[in-house]
């Protein structure tokens, strides 16, 4: 898939779930706005109700054994001797409960001339009630003076919001996983579009790799077929050994690949025996230096291990230093320098690997673990490799119950440090 292709996908996308979470958003606010009128309509249709029964109350005048309690100061005494507000709060008590309004609420009766309270249910009422209170007129019952009800709800907005709850986490719930949802997948592009990239360098390489040797041993094969009876042998035996060495080389090749399958089929065994590392290091590190290294290079050990007796598959540990050393040796600068230590630390043995080669970047770092990557060297195509190396290096010393760090700059080098148990069977 082309990189324009994605972005415009992503782009589209990313389009489409905004908007799609602005839309509901605006439709949980309307929601919760109509919940809100719905809420208010059920007050004022108790407010109806409870007017309603006062002047029922009035006309059948029905009188109380409670006395009312009258504000300090109040003139309109007649008023109070038709509304009787020991009624009135049973009245919404009653139609408060009916409505399923909530209980926690304030009250007064207000004189609208100068919007002063001659009555309140607490001595302390909240003045924020005069902005958001619900009213009614009482001038069916005293048409002298206009007063009229006032009833506040402190904790509206929060019942209304109670009341809509399951339905508002359901929604916030449902826009959470499309947001989820979409950022994976999107992930899931760009994972697959840059393993697609890797895979097909991944191809090159080994076609690369592999097209080298058996070119080498087509040529080689050529000229042993033209030899006639006189040529001596040793050009037979020569080319032979062309043949023979380049034929190693591809079973290497494949080897590797090999072994990596394995490892992501969870399918290899680790035949696991007492060896001598620091032997295992030295001969290892001296055949390989004796095959790849520039007579410039120099290796320096300091095996300071007091404890060095491993019980482990010697043979993968033996690919784990050769994968280290390689690398150490394939991106060395001209003059290079690698030096290679061990040390004893928590009941297992310390193997690090340091060079003055190129280095890796921060981001590289967290990647050359993964499977098929290469540490990019801009337009020097000289490193050859699969990218598999550290990928194997990771999982065997994984499998052993070990640890791997790697420390690196940009042109100062790179520190690898293995870590291994002494008994790997724990």
């Amino acid at each position: 898939m082309q990189r324009t292709r994605i972005v415009l996908i992503i782009l589209f996308a990313s389009i489409s779930l905004v908007g799609l979470t602005i839309t509901q958003s605006f439709w949980v606010w309307n929601a919760v706005k109509l919940a809100e009128k719905q809420h208010n309509h059920r007050i004022d249709l108790a407010l109806e109700e409870v007017i309603d029964e006062l002047v029922a109350a009035n006309d059948k005048e029905i009188k109380f054994k409670e006395q009312p309690i009258v504000k300090a100061g109040c003139e309109n005494v007649t008023f109070f001797s038709i509304i009787d507000t020991v009624l009135l709060a049973k009245l919404l008590a009653k139609y408060v409960d009916y409505h399923m309004l909530d209980e926690n609420y304030e009250y007064a009766i207000v004189k609208t001339s100068n919007d002063s309270i001659i009555f309140a249910s607490t001595p302390s009422i909240s003045r924020s009630m005069k902005k958001n209170a619900h009213k009614a007129c009482l001038s069916c019952l005293w048409k002298e003076e206009y007063f009229h009800l006032e009833v506040y709800f402190p904790s509206q907005r929060k019942e209304v919001l109670v009341e809509m709850s399951a339905w508002l986490i359901l929604s916030g719930i449902f826009i959470l996983i499309v947001i989820l949802s979409f950022l994976y997948i999107i992930n899931t592009i760009i994972r697959q579009k840059k393993l697609s990239e890797i895979k097909n360098d991944f191809i090159n390489n080994m076609t690369h790799e592999l097209k080298t040797p058996i070119s080498t041993i087509s040529l080689a094969a050529e000229v042993l077929l033209n030899t006639d009876n006189e040529s001596s042998g040793e050009r037979i035996q020569k080319y032979s050994k062309i043949i023979f060495d380049e034929n190693n080389r591809m079973r290497e090749q494949v080897d590797r690949v090999l072994q990596v399958a394995l490892l992501d089929r969870d399918e290899f065994k680790l035949t696991k025996s007492d060896f001598n590392f620091h032997e295992l290091v030295r001969e290892t590190v001296q055949n390989l230096c004796f095959e790849q290294c520039q007579e410039q290079t120099k290796v320096n050990f300091h095996l300071n291990a007091e404890l060095f007796n491993l019980k482990a598959d010697q043979m993968h540990i033996k690919n784990v230093v050769v994968n280290l050393v390689e690398n150490a040796i394939k991106y060395a600068n001209d003059d290079t320098q690698i030096d290679i230590f061990t040390q004893n630390l928590d009941d297992g043995i310390v193997f690090s690997v340091e060079d003055n080669g190129i280095g890796m970047s921060p981001e590289a770092t967290h990647h050359i673990f993964d499977k098929f990557y290469r540490v990019p060297t801009g337009n020097i195509h000289n490193v050859k490799g699969f990218g598999l190396g550290l990928y194997y290096v990771k999982n065997m010393v994984t499998a052993h119950g070990g640890r791997v760090e790697v420390h690196s700059e940009p042109d100062k080098g790179s520190r690898f440090d293995i870590f291994l148990p002494l008994d790997t069977a724990i």
